[in-house]
């Protein structure tokens, strides 16, 4: 893979702004961008794996979490690049720790106000993060009882950045940048090249996730009812995550790291299998042969 310089669409202006701040340290080296790309991909990682292990979706601390967010970000060159999803993955790692405090919380209000504000900064950073927002509602209500003054705080904190942003663009008379704003497109490939690579890709990343849902279906009944509806919560994520890659912008070659932490949190299920740590192993060096399938063909 080779360092590129990021470019942000007209659509992204926060993006762009970030660009410009970046810019300060590292001017116009890509190789700057791509050393900063990886790093935030490692702590994306770190953050997830501490994520789990504060609020103990598993039975037991792990590692695997991060391990599983690293190789699925290690399967394609467009996944470590400095890109707008990089930022939009940190607000979804920040709003589920948000949302799983909320058990905690005998007032949730500030939590649900934080919700929504992170919310729309990955929507003004991505137009298609939108669908995030069902994920989002979702959440809240399989996991804390409905209660119509806590849905409208979140409201109010998904509009508060938007109407900052306006305001501030009206103070400088730049309100007419706004209309490249509402960006929506198909980001599916007609055409798979190299047919070797995808063919690989995406037969090693449903392997994997047959091992997950078997382990998954194994140990979920065992669990608590809170933590079964957790991860029910993060199977709508995964599926919102989706449509939101599909439905952004074709130009923007990131778009599907977005789906990295749910698939991340689906995906470290292969690795626990209380009854056979032959099948832990087997399904670990998988991981590891698709990533390492993944570097050699991977497309330039």
């Amino acid at each position: 893979m080779h360092p590129v310089l990021p470019v942000a669409e007209q659509s992204q202006l926060i993006y762009s702004w970030l660009i410009y701040i970046f810019h300060f340290a590292v001017g116009k080296s890509a190789f700057g961008y791509s050393f900063i790309a990886v790093i935030l991909l490692y702590i994306q990682a770190l953050l997830l794996n501490g994520i789990v292990n504060r609020h103990r979706l598993f039975k037991q601390n792990t590692y695997l979490v991060a391990f599983a967010f690293l190789s699925l970000g290690a399967l394609h060159p467009a996944l470590g690049q400095f890109n707008s999803m990089s930022f939009v993955s940190l607000c979804i790692l920040f709003i589920i720790n948000q949302l799983l405090q909320l058990k905690q919380s005998q007032n949730a209000s500030k939590q649900l106000f934080n919700i929504g504000f992170v919310l729309m900064l990955a929507f003004l950073l991505q137009f298609s993060a939108l669908f995030l927002v069902l994920f989002a509602f979702f959440a809240l209500l399989i996991l804390r009882p409905f209660n119509f003054k806590e849905w409208m705080i979140m409201l109010v904190g998904l509009t508060m950045p938007l109407y900052m942003l306006l305001v501030l663009l009206f103070c400088n008379d730049k309100l007419s940048i706004m209309h490249f704003w509402p960006d929506l497109g198909i980001s599916f490939p007609r055409k798979l090249q190299p047919e070797l690579y995808f063919a690989g890709f995406f037969a090693g990343i449903l392997i994997w996730m047959f091992f997950s849902l078997f382990n998954m279906q194994r140990q979920l009944p065992k669990a608590p009812i809170y933590i079964r509806r957790c991860w029910i919560a993060f199977t709508v994520l995964i599926f919102v995550s989706l449509i939101s890659a599909i439905f952004s912008d074709p130009k923007i070659n990131s778009v599907w790291m977005i789906t990295l932490p749910g698939l991340s949190l689906m995906l470290a299920h292969a690795f626990i299998n209380e009854r056979s740590k032959k099948m832990n192993a087997i399904s670990f060096y998988f991981a590891l042969a698709l990533v390492v399938f993944c570097q050699i063909f991977l497309p330039l």
